[in-house]
């Protein structure tokens, strides 16, 4: 029964991980989940602690052929993928009364294990929060024993968005952004992909890196930061730096939107540290969490479609709830009908589901939602704002990133769901 029953979990989890669904609903009542922190206190006082890996051996290794998922590993962790749990249970029984903190990758899979262990009678189950996708974003004082937990086979270094403010603001530093040249310039023909670049990086795109290597060899002794848009062309990139004979070659984790959003739009950090950037204002969770809460005339505008905006969709990964107040508007053309007549400095959020490159991935009506609100700031709407990666962000981010923990409170019509 108990075979089974894991069975199914692991059926659940491999359709989760590929739908960007969340499975913490969980959290805190068969096992404890834990950010930085506390993970390294826990560490500290149980020196028998078992750390447990339960992404894929290629992961683990960093060798997987997703060369995004190369993301490292802690120290002293042993491997047993998720599919493979109840093949080793038997070896796991042998920690069924000592300490165990199981990590992923984003924290989805982990959960999964440590219900599974935690249903089986194990006594003290810890999920790490964020996975090692947050690992890499956080700086040491977020997780104060990352340098000595944190490890490597990688030939070149990530970097998260904290700690690269510090390496671009070094003029002996050079940043290379792998992007094409229409992205870095901001003219793609679509618009989520024209978010500004880092001042004074140099645009060498990916599919001429190869031709062009020989031309940056004049950098080889430098420190360069190789970025793009998400992270996985910047990691082939510095391969291919690395392979020529370049020794400090870092990467910008998770990509230049990440890095965009780390600040509010407005700040003076990301003035100094970005140009080429849209009218419109690109924002993240924080800045989203403190939008809603403090401006209580923001008009909030939900484009997807009408069933997930219910949480009536068939594919459950959608049915996330909604941002506090949003209004649901299935078309722009009944979002620009709503605006009329109302001032050109109302303040506007505008969200899909998962990117701002479409409102429900995937469906016949995905839109660029970023060629929306262009349109939005060329009409004269002053102040509208676009959550980049969608609800999806502030849904994983309240369960994850400690510092954002209050980003449940815009959620509503969500209980139960994750």
């Amino acid at each position: 029964m108990k075979a089974k029953i894991f069975g199914l979990l692991i059926c659940s989890i491999f359709y989760i991980t590929a739908n960007a669904q969340l499975n913490q609903r969980f959290d805190n009542t068969n096992y404890k989940a834990i950010y930085f922190k506390e993970a390294c206190t826990l560490i500290a006082n149980n020196p028998n602690l078992l750390l447990l890996d339960v992404r894929s051996p290629g992961e683990y290794a960093d060798t997987t052929r997703f060369i995004s998922s190369r993301i490292g590993r802690l120290k002293g962790a042993i491997n047993i993928s998720i599919d493979s749990v109840e093949k080793h249970f038997k070896d796991l029984k042998a920690y069924k009364d000592k300490t165990i903190l199981v990590y992923c990758s984003h924290s989805q899979r982990s959960r999964v294990v440590s219900k599974f262990l935690a249903d089986s009678g194990f006594k003290n189950i810890y999920s790490l929060n964020g996975g090692m996708t947050e690992v890499n974003r956080s700086a040491d004082a977020v997780f104060p024993c990352k340098s000595s937990l944190y490890t490597s086979s990688l030939p070149y270094k990530l970097m998260g968005p904290d700690d690269a403010v510090a390496f671009i603001r070094d003029k002996n530093n050079i940043v290379i952004d792998v992007r094409s040249s229409s992205e870095f310039n901001g003219t793609d023909s679509l618009n989520f992909k024209n978010i500004g670049r880092i001042k004074n990086a140099i645009n060498v795109p990916k599919t001429t890196l190869d031709k062009e290597v020989a031309n940056l060899a004049k950098y080889k002794d430098r420190p360069i930061l190789v970025c793009d848009l998400y992270t996985g062309d910047a990691m082939q990139a510095a391969l291919t730096l690395t392979s020529a004979g370049f020794k400090n070659i870092y990467v910008l984790f998770d990509g230049l939107d990440t890095f965009l959003i780390n600040t509010p739009s407005s700040s003076k950090l990301r003035k100094e540290l970005i140009t080429a950037g849209p009218a419109y204002k690109i924002i993240g969770v924080r800045e989203t969490v403190d939008l809603v809460n403090n401006h209580h005339d923001l008009l909030v505008a939900d484009m997807r479609p009408t069933e997930q905006f219910e949480n009536k969709s068939k594919q459950t990964f959608y049915n996330l709830g909604h941002i506090k107040n949003a209004v649901n508007f299935t078309t722009t053309d009944q979002l620009e009908t709503y605006l009329k007549g109302k001032p050109k400095t109302t303040p506007i959020l505008i969200y899909g589901a998962f990117s701002s490159a479409m409102r429900g991935m995937g469906s016949k009506s995905d839109i660029d939602l970023g060629s929306f609100v262009k349109k939005l700031t060329a009409e004269g709407y002053t102040n509208t704002y676009l959550l980049y990666n969608g609800i999806y962000s502030v849904v994983w981010s309240s369960a994850n990133v400690e510092g954002l923990k209050d980003a449940t409170g815009i959620l509503e019509d969500h209980k139960g769901f994750y």
